[in-house]
């Protein structure tokens, strides 16, 4: 191999253990990292509340303190989006890499410019498929000029990494070979030996995952209510808890507070989580909710959480998007459902829940499909292989 060997990532949140692409950032780099690699990954601290540079498994990771929010549209975001490619090109400029591995399209500007300056290989990694679809109306006519970019810039890599089978189809379709899916899947030691066991008549449905707008809030909250309603009208001995866990965007709070407070002690609202603490947090369910609402960007991802779920054993009730059934239908470990209608997720939840040794079964199923095919440890080879072949060894 030539004299330079790190290996620069460009990530485009802070790097912090509550983040969903954590894990799979962490997984890829760490193992980069063992083989040999010098790995730093170059993140943006939007809070700018995180140490500048630490050490993280071997991994440098230094923090571009620039002020922005989230989610905000491109008449916001734009800006901090440019303010955040100058100064990661300086970065590399300063600190040439052999490669550049670019986690989606926030910092591929810097990417795209640092790499035919400094002749050095290029990986796109699109964890999150159409990731600018959630922009508002108004601004969708710059889509086809983002997912120009984005299909140039592929064409144009070493390498394309991609989370799931939709982005497989779609890249191929443009005429690119040298495209490979590794998800975003968690670690065999996430994995418990046996489901949790049923906890009599109490049955808790949870949602682990950030809250925001447009993310099927109102309709799983309208169909909780159908379902304690149900379960009054019918004296039915069976007790429901809903748990949710994770981060509330500050522009949603007032509505979200103001969604659960008539649900009273019926609701727990855990907030942020380590992805240390996950494990934990699954085995309190007896059925995870991966539902999201099929607009433009949604109806093409693949949750991370539907395969946390899988790896801890918790059956699931899930939109259809992505291929989501496809990994259900593998092992019939959940139930699909319309996520557009509060009736439809009522309706599973009762199933799963009322059905005698279903939930059983298919908790059973989710594991031994999580063990044989859905776990980093099983990716890894190919994501090593894919670099030694644009890198050759450390």
């Amino acid at each position: 191999m030539s004299e330079r060997s790190d290996i620069v990532a460009i990530f485009g949140m802070s790097f912090q253990p509550y983040q969903g692409r954590y894990l799979r950032v962490l997984n890829q780099l760490r193992a980069l990292a063992r083989t040999g690699f010098r790995v730093t990954l170059l993140c943006w601290d939007r809070e700018c509340t995180q140490p500048q540079t630490e050490k993280v498994h071997d991994i440098h990771v230094y923090r571009l303190r620039i002020a922005a929010p989230v989610g905000q549209g491109p008449r916001v975001n734009a800006p901090n989006v440019l303010r955040f490619n100058r100064a990661a090109y300086r970065y590399l400029a300063e600190h040439p890499p052999s490669v550049i591995h670019c986690y989606n399209l926030d910092g591929i500007g810097a990417t795209y410019l640092a790499a035919r300056r400094l002749k050095a290989r290029t990986v796109l990694d699109l964890c999150e498929p159409e990731y600018y679809a959630l922009w508002k109306r108004r601004y969708r006519w710059l889509l086809k000029i983002v997912n120009g970019i984005e299909k140039s810039v592929a064409r144009s890599a070493d390498h394309v990494f991609v989370h799931n089978r939709f982005q497989v189809r779609k890249f191929t379709g443009y005429g690119i070979g040298h495209v490979t899916q590794v998800g975003s899947y968690p670690n065999c030691a996430m994995i418990p030996a046996k489901p949790a066991p049923p906890r009599g008549d109490r049955f808790v449905i949870g949602r682990l995952g950030t809250i925001y707008a447009d993310t099927g809030i109102e309709e799983m909250l309208e169909a909780y209510r159908m379902l304690l309603e149900r379960a009054e009208s019918r004296d039915c001995a069976r007790r429901y808890h809903l748990f949710l866990a994770g981060k509330v965007f500050d522009v949603y709070r007032s509505i979200f507070e103001a969604l659960i407070e008539p649900f009273g002690d019926k609701i727990t609202v855990h907030g942020t989580f380590d992805s240390a603490g996950m494990p934990e947090l699954y085995r309190a369910l007896d059925m995870s909710l991966v539902l999201a609402r099929r607009t433009r960007w949604f109806r093409n991802i693949t949750p991370t959480k539907l395969f946390d779920s899988m790896a801890n054993g918790v059956p699931v009730l899930a939109s259809d998007i992505g291929d989501v059934r496809d990994v259900i239908d593998e092992a019939d470990w959940g139930i699909v459902v319309d996520e557009r209608d509060p009736l439809s997720i009522c309706n599973g939840i009762e199933s799963i829940a009322e059905t005698p040794g279903l939930r059983e079964r298919m908790a059973a199923g989710a594991l031994k499909l999580a063990r044989e095919r859905y776990t980093w440890e099983v990716y890894e080879p190919a994501f090593l292989e894919r670099y030694a072949s644009l890198v050759g060894s450390p």
